[in-house]
């Protein structure tokens, strides 16, 4: 028996034509191969269009067959005007033969190209249709699937109507879904109370739906196919009108689809079946439970190419019932616990959808055969769903098919809108017509969910001679979405936090799009986005197991408990979080447990005082204590007004973040008698805060008292104080001071951990591990003045005895402050070498140094050269001096302020910024990368992250914006492409607007990177190149970010990335920042308690410094004595002797925040035998394999450097 179709299928006469034989081939264009598109192919969701294979062999041949059915008629006359055409010719052709003109085709696509941002973009959205769409034609093998079950089901025998107890037991079998409360369950009642029966009969009619019966399939996977729908139209015989009511049409519907799912389980069993070995389940429709469907999964053991979803859906006739029966507004349940007159809106919505599969299939092949360019319909659709699952959003809340076909049939014809201020009041808007490409579609559809709020302006898509009054919808429903039909509201049964995830992602992307110089195709439909912690600020998973809702009609109109309590739960959460929040979006995962996402409002997330309605409104306050419960209170303000309020006590500053979770676990323990247990919050789990907090012991032992709770208050405090001081004592010094500049992470609340004042009076008696006192830099500029000499050397002699006045003056101003000069003993006599100290007696340590302009021109007249014009003058320093001298003058008055300069404002404009730099920052030295990457360009990855966010919003929190920082250095080919961070262009843009890096330095700045490859063909000196506008080369912070380096980051970055992506029972953040160390060549252990960071390692063992605490009184011999030492870190040094005596023979590996253990990889270059020559730059042996060679000496080495850390060295393991 044929298989009968709702509409026909479309024709595959919109792909490429048959030529003539005699015309001559059009010149080869270039192949999509030929692009470099790496990433697609890439994805596990897609599969690369295969050349040879079956499918694409069905494809040719559907092709040239619907030519041939067509006729040949569209190639008549071309053969004759070839032949007419004479042999030879005059040798200057006709001018007006020069050029054709552009096809409509070849118009549409050159505006689908300049749309889209440009040929890469376009040849890349080319590349993801071919590999997704399947041909239009269905595969032999599937049409034949499709044909058994058409007829096993029309030829299904008539069962007369029985008693549901009776029905059920002639099914023998007890998996049938049943829906609704318990209350309508006609199993649980007497049969003296059930005057009804189940029966079944033939179908009126068996047909094929969705889009697969228009526009063909799509590959959803590798090796799965999109589903496809059969519906089953029921008998209009099997119902009463009365079946409307409680529940009774659904009952029928479940028993009729479960006596077709007996029988192909049956069927399925035989052998020679043309089912055999196929899954059959139970799944719903459109996430509605009342709307079973059986879900049919055949693959290559039925002869198809691809794992295949077959769907069967039940309908009825329009007819069965009548449509004013059904409007929103009407009460269709009837229990003693339910209010007559009551109205059921979600519940008859449900009936009705059952009513609309024709009317959806036609909607669907409308807009497919009036669109002027080919297999526009089939296209938008396979990208709408890409762009849908890659944000997490769910096949019943906006990822399908048939919603995708509603939104585009606003974009093409149009509808009615209602007036702002007046939802009852529509105005008619026109579409934009039929001649959109798939592209230029699909960002309409963004743009119209972008900007239209179904709440105030409801939405008709239909015309207004609609089956149901509009004014009912408006009155039943919050949002409002209607479909063509006029009977449904699209929107009906979503949250406010479902529909608004969807505008949300649209207005993200489309902001995205705005910068059309950058090519976002993979970030728009290849980035994955639905991991939780990576789109939401704050992110929890709540089981629901032991929930309970009471109320029948609820659970009536949302018969499904997770939907029901995810419904509940973010109705509360709205009342709650009120403006703290821009989106709430709370959804089931399973039966038993629901996440909940939110994005912050980065001015008002982290408020401690809520503010309700005055005490003088008594209604609206005891809504509002109804809410809060014990934790509302009545409060007196400063203008003399009392109002209803709730206050969020912290003891820290970084207590504030966490209030948004503490709203929810309050609320949810309130109203939903959840418990803390219940609760699992990924991001404000307390050990993302731990990760960068002195422990609570080491801060009361060495720390003054009470400084945590003014987080980075003492040190700004103390910069401050000694700006003013240094302003104001021009008089008292032989030049003005000019400038004074801070250059200091912890001057711009990024430092990794929270500098603290240490109490200098019981510095003495702490123990070593926790003797390490940071200390902030600050550049001093003094006016010019020709005093200043112009020899390098003398210019450091002058800076020391500007220090000794500095240092005699700031001591006698600040009682209790010490200063003193340090050198750098490293340093050359032409090299900035020394510094201020100055300690202030609150604690806090300040390093200063001194600028003078000159000496940067007096270097680079060095480095060029130039013959001195006084034969009187000084010798020039040797080259080989001034060359680093230049390197680090530049970096360190040139560079550094400049970076302070740029990154201290991004602490403001993003509140969470600072912190979420200040975990990335931990997380690179919990991997033993701190040395090697330095603080600089973690901070400017951070600054990627906030200032281009691509399709999301910038993070609100600090946890978001460090798992995202994670995803960048994952998913970054630093190989191929540099990191472009628009760092000074933020100035430049309005509060909310997207930064954009220069298109012209762009542009530059890749040339430059493409250059570097290119003489760097072997990718020796391969590594991150992180662009800013002021450092096109990228090089600037990166030159210890080698390709080891590197590529340990991106595997280390991608396994914390997956472990967030499964973090579904809770996240075990410290794993996050516990590095492996089998990957070393050597081990280094040293002494925990000579290690004067040692309190702020990962994982301290805090008897370290306890043991010693609790016999404080009693003298212990300290190995680093009494005196307080500023920035005093004996490992570091250690570390950079190692660096210095051995250079690249060897690369260190250490924790510089608190590291036990250091790290060893030796070169495998200096391990190859080469002949003896002076200054190999470490210990040689003789080569085991050829005598006259030498080769590295590792024992040799490592002898040394145990001899060069003796005392602090523990032990070393070597693998």
């Amino acid at each position: 028996m044929a298989l009968s179709a709702g509409v026909k299928r479309k024709s595959s006469m919109r792909s490429s034509t048959k030529q003539s034989s005699k015309k001559p081939a059009p010149s080869p264009s270039p192949s999509i191969e030929d692009v470099a598109i790496p990433s697609i192919y890439d994805d596990p969701m897609i599969d690369a269009p295969a050349s040879s294979d079956s499918e694409g062999q069905d494809d040719d041949q559907s092709d040239d067959h619907s030519v041939d059915e067509l006729g040949s008629d569209r190639g008549e006359g071309f053969d004759d005007l070839e032949e007419d055409q004479p042999a030879a010719g005059p040798s200057r052709p006709l001018a007006k033969h020069l050029y054709a003109p552009p096809t409509l085709t070849e118009l549409d696509t050159l505006q689908s190209t300049a749309a889209s941002g440009g040929t890469s973009f376009s040849l890349q959205l080319d590349a993801l249709l071919a590999s997704t769409m399947l041909p239009s034609a269905p595969q032999p093998a599937l049409k034949a699937i499709l044909s058994t079950l058409h007829s096993h089901i029309l030829s299904l025998p008539s069962l007369p109507a029985v008693a549901p107890r009776k029905a059920v037991a002639r099914l023998s079998t007890e998996d049938i879904p049943w829906c609704g409360p318990p209350e309508f369950n006609p199993l649980k009642k007497s049969e003296d109370e059930v005057k009804w029966g189940l029966g079944w009969e033939k179908p009126e009619e068996v047909i094929v739906g969705g889009s697969w019966a228009v526009v063909g399939g799509y590959k959803k996977g590798k090796g799965a196919a999109g589903s496809v729908d059969l519906i089953v139209v029921m008998p209009s015989t099997l119902f009463s009108p009365k079946d409307r009511m409680s529940y009774r049409y659904f009952h029928k519907r479940t028993h009729y689809l479960a006596v077709i799912m007996a029988s192909l389980r049956e069927l399925a069993g035989k052998e020679k079946a043309g089912l055999r070995g196929v899954d059959l389940g139970w799944g719903c429709t459109g996430g509605d439970v009342r709307r079973s469907a059986i879900i049919l999964t055949a693959g290559k053991g039925l002869g198809l190419k691809h794992t295949t979803e077959i769907r069967i859906h039940l309908g009825v006739s329009p007819s069965t019932f009548p449509i004013s029966s059904l409007q929103p507004s009407k009460s269709l349940l009837r229990h003693p616990s339910i209010p007559q007159d009551t109205a059921t809106p979600l519940y008859s919505t449900s009936i009705v959808h059952d009513t609309l599969h024709k009317a959806n299939l036609l909607h669907l092949h409308r807009l497919s055969t009036s669109l002027s360019i080919p297999r526009t319909v089939d296209q938008f659709l396979v990208l709408w769903r890409i762009w849908a699952t890659r944000r997490g959003i769910s096949r019943d809340r906006g990822a399908s098919g048939w919603f995708a076909a509603m939104i585009l049939g606003w974009v093409v014809d149009g509808g009615d809108i209602a007036v702002k201020g007046d939802r009852a009041k529509t105005k008619r808007v026109k579409g934009l017509g039929r001649g959109l490409g798939s592209w230029q579609a699909l960002r309409a559809a963004w743009e119209f969910l972008a900007n239209t709020d179904f709440e105030s302006t409801p939405v008709f898509l239909g015309s207004s001679d609609e089956a149901i009054p509009r004014s009912e919808f408006v009155r039943s429903f919050q949002d409002v979405l209607v479909d063509p039909s006029g009977a449904v509201n699209i929107l009906a049964d979503w949250t406010k936090g479902e529909i608004e995830l969807l505008r949300y992602h649209a207005r993200e992307t489309l902001g995205m799009l705005e910068d059309s110089s950058v090519d976002r195709f993979g970030e728009v439909f290849l980035k994955d986005l639905s991991a939780g912690p990576r789109g939401f600020d704050e992110f929890a998973i709540v089981d629901i197991t032991s929930t309970r809702i009471s109320d029948v009609l609820s659970r009536a109109e949302r018969p499904s408990h997770a939907h029901l309590v995810a419904a509940s739960v973010e109705s509360v959460l709205r009342q709650g979080l009120v403006d703290r929040v821009k989106l709430v979006v709370v959804r089931p995962n399973d039966d038993s447990t629901l996440s909940i996402g939110l994005v912050f409002d980065p001015a008002n997330a982290t408020r401690v005082l809520d503010v309700g309605p005055s005490s003088e409104k008594a209604e609206v306050g005891a809504a509002y204590e109804r809410l809060w419960g014990d934790k509302a209170e009545l409060r007196r303000f400063k203008d003399g007004s009392i109002a209803h309020s709730v206050v969020w006590n912290i003891t820290r500053p970084e207590e504030a973040t966490l209030i948004p979770s503490r709203i929810i676990s309050h609320l949810l323990q309130r109203h939903f008698n959840l418990d803390s247990d219940a609760i699992t919050s990924v991001t404000s789990d307390g050990t993302w805060a731990s990760i960068i907090q002195m422990p609570a012991s080491a801060r009361e032992a060495i720390c003054v008292a009470g400084s945590e709770k003014l987080g980075f208050r003492p040190v700004m405090d103390a910069y401050d104080d000694l700006y003013k001081l240094l302003k104001s004592i021009d008089s008292e010094l032989p030049l003005a001071i000019l400038s004074v500049q801070p250059a200091s992470e912890m001057l711009r609340y990024s430092s990794t951990f929270v500098p603290h004042p240490v109490d200098i009076h019981r510095y003495s008696t702490s123990p070593d591990c926790l003797k390490y006192l940071p200390c902030a830099e600050i550049v001093l500029q003094f006016e010019s003045s020709p005093r200043w000499p112009d020899d390098l050397a003398a210019v450091q002699k002058v800076k020391l005895a500007m220090f000794e006045k500095l240092a005699r003056v700031v001591m006698s101003h600040k009682r209790g402050t010490k200063a003193g000069i340090v050198f750098d003993a490293a340093r050359s006599e032409i090299e900035d070498s020394a510094s201020l100290e100055v300690l202030t007696p609150g604690g806090i340590a300040f390093r200063v140094r001194i600028y003078h302009e000159r000496e940067r021109t007096l270097l680079e007249r060095v480095l060029e050269g130039e013959q001195q014009t006084f034969g009187t003058a000084l010798p020039q320093p040797p080259r080989r001096l001034a060359v680093p001298a230049l390197e680090l003058h530049i970096r360190r008055f040139i560079h550094q302020p400049q970076h302070h300069g740029a990154l201290a404002p991004l602490h403001h404009r993003y509140p969470s910024y600072s912190s979420a730099t200040r975990l990335l920052k931990r997380w690179f030295a919990a991997h033993m990368l701190g040395l090697l990457i330095s603080t600089e360009v973690t901070e400017i990855i951070m600054a990627k992250v906030y200032l281009d966010p691509g399709s999301l919003s910038p993070p609100s929190s600090a946890v978001n914006g460090f798992v995202r920082a994670l995803d960048l250095l994952a998913s970054w080919d630093w190989k191929t492409e540099p990191l472009y961070v628009p760092l000074f262009s933020l100035n430049s843009v309005e509060a909310g607007g997207r930064v954009r890096f220069p298109e012209e330095k762009r542009e530059e700045a890749g040339k430059m990177f493409e250059e570097s490859v290119k003489k760097d063909a072997e990718g020796k000196h391969a590594g991150w190149k992180v662009v800013t506008e002021d450092d096109l080369t990228g090089g600037r912070w990166t030159e210890s970010v080698n390709a080891l380096v590197a590529g340990r980051v991106k595997v280390l970055a991608k396994a914390a990335v997956e472990s967030v992506k499964e973090a579904r029972d809770g996240l075990n953040v410290r794993a996050l920042f516990s590095t492996p160390t089998g990957d070393y060549d050597v081990l280094i252990h040293l002494h925990p308690s000579l290690v004067t960071r040692y309190a702020l390692a990962v994982d301290p063992d805090a008897e370290a410094w306890e043991a010693k605490l609790r016999h404080r009184n009693v003298q212990h011999g300290s190995v680093y004595g009494d005196e307080v030492r500023v920035g005093f870190e004996p490992v570091f040094t250690f570390v950079k002797d190692i660096q210095r005596l051995y250079g690249d023979s060897v690369i260190v590996f250490y924790d510089t925040h608190g590291g036990s253990v250091l790290g060893l990889v030796w070169n495998p270059i200096k391990a190859t035998p080469r002949a003896l020559k002076p200054f190999l730059g470490y210990s040689s042996a003789p080569a085991p394999s050829e005598a006259a060679l030498v080769t590295m000496d590792k024992a040799g080495v490592l002898g040394e450097i145990g001899r060069l850390g003796r005392g602090l060295i523990e032990k070393i393991e070597s693998r």
